[in-house]
């Protein structure tokens, strides 16, 4: 078995110097979006920026910092062959966000997203052979590793989808939403459970994994309710969100007993998966399907309230510390400016799209801020080492 010391160097700061970087880049490029709506000039399309901005906080960013993580923390070590694999991840990640800017979808930005795509399959078969630890947990981790094989088959659809006519259906925006759940709850979130279960030293059993890989599944209903309005979609949410949450819920004594960073975690967790719940209510899903603004606090509560605090907090940022403190104030209140932007126009007397603008300013810089830190522990940890 290699050592914990064999495995942080193999796997070191080169590598976590993509994540690092690529969160900060996307980060900027979320502002760049919010200074279009304050009448700003952008030198790209806005689409294309977007496109941009969302690959880059996805792929380049969660994507890179769980997969770094699970291979830290469940594996025998991060080959040579592997790592150029993950090099090569990197290149087509940017070539892909390039291709963005210049041209959005198309040729170019097709071809890199496929090459990303592909290098990511050979990656995580070579994971997979390689998992060591708990049954269950190895479980979770190779449960996430077919969630991203299956998430695939959205993109693949998208062609097809076009060449039948069907761009303006329901069904080319579900291929698109089957893609982001079955990457946002399927690989990543149970990614960040089972690394959290790790981290914790919680086991759990066979049926209790059961229960979250088949919610995970039903769970894309709540992505189905966004084109079509069925009574069943909102039950078959409403149950695996529940079944989600109940599972969680059973260990809370155990969490009482666990570090304030860590029990802030799983509070955390437990609040992503009850606004889960609340959006199996027609009246919430109704409100989040008809207001851009609420989707994107929903979405940006999940990236940047949830996957974001989840990797800072395993690589050493305290979720009682400063710098979370505050990065969840600022991020509050860019949440409450998105979800009830009228209440502060009628107040203050402020414009919504100026107060947006600042608060991601602030958002960026605890970014920068943050993954300074990170690097900092690291580099210095690497010094020490040598």
């Amino acid at each position: 078995m290699f050592s914990v010391f064999y495995l942080q160097k193999m796997l070191g700061l080169k590598e976590l110097r993509f994540p690092l970087i690529f969160g900060v880049i996307g980060a900027f490029f979320g502002l760049w979006l919010r200074y279009f709506f304050m009448g700003g000039n952008l030198p790209v399309t806005y689409k294309f920026m977007l496109h941009a901005h969302s690959h880059l906080m996805i792929l380049g960013f969660i994507f890179n910092a769980l997969l770094l993580l699970v291979w830290q923390h469940f594996s025998i070590g991060f080959d040579k062959i592997s790592k150029r694999y993950f090099y090569a991840l990197q290149v087509f990640t940017g070539l892909m966000v390039i291709a963005f800017l210049y041209q959005g979808y198309a040729l170019y930005s097709i071809t890199f997203s496929t090459l990303h795509l592909w290098t990511s399959y050979i990656l995580l078969i070579r994971l997979w052979k390689r998992l060591r630890g708990n049954r269950n947990l190895i479980l979770m981790i190779k449960a996430g590793i077919v969630f991203h094989f299956l998430s695939s088959i959205g993109p693949y659809a998208l062609g097809p989808l076009m060449v039948l006519g069907l761009k303006n259906s329901p069904w080319y925006q579900q291929a698109v939403f089957f893609y982001l759940h079955f990457q946002f709850f399927g690989i990543y979130f149970i990614w960040v459970l089972a690394l959290f279960f790790k981290r914790v030293n919680l086991k759990p059993d066979f049926s209790s994994v059961r229960i979250i890989v088949l919610s995970l599944v039903f769970l894309f209903a709540h992505s189905l309710d966004f084109s079509f309005d069925h009574l069943l979609l909102n039950f078959t949410g409403g149950l695996a969100s529940s079944l989600l949450f109940i599972v969680l819920v059973r260990h809370f004594n155990y969490f009482k007993k666990v570090s304030q960073t860590d029990r802030m975690f799983y509070y955390l967790l437990l609040l992503l998966l009850f606004f889960n719940i609340l959006g199996s209510i027609p009246f919430f899903a109704d409100l989040v399907v008809e207001h851009r603004m609420m989707l994107i606090a929903w979405l940006h509560f999940i990236f940047l309230g949830f996957f974001a605090p989840f990797i800072w907090m395993m690589r050493s940022i305290k979720l009682d510390g400063k710098f979370f403190t505050g990065f969840i104030t600022v991020l509050f209140l860019t949440e409450t400016l998105l979800i009830s932007g009228s209440f502060y126009t009628a107040i203050f007397g402020i414009s919504v799209m100026k107060a947006l603008f600042y608060t991601y300013l602030l958002v960026l810089i605890y970014f920068i801020l943050i993954h300074f830190k990170i690097y900092r522990n690291y580099s210095s940890k690497r010094t020490v080492n040598d």
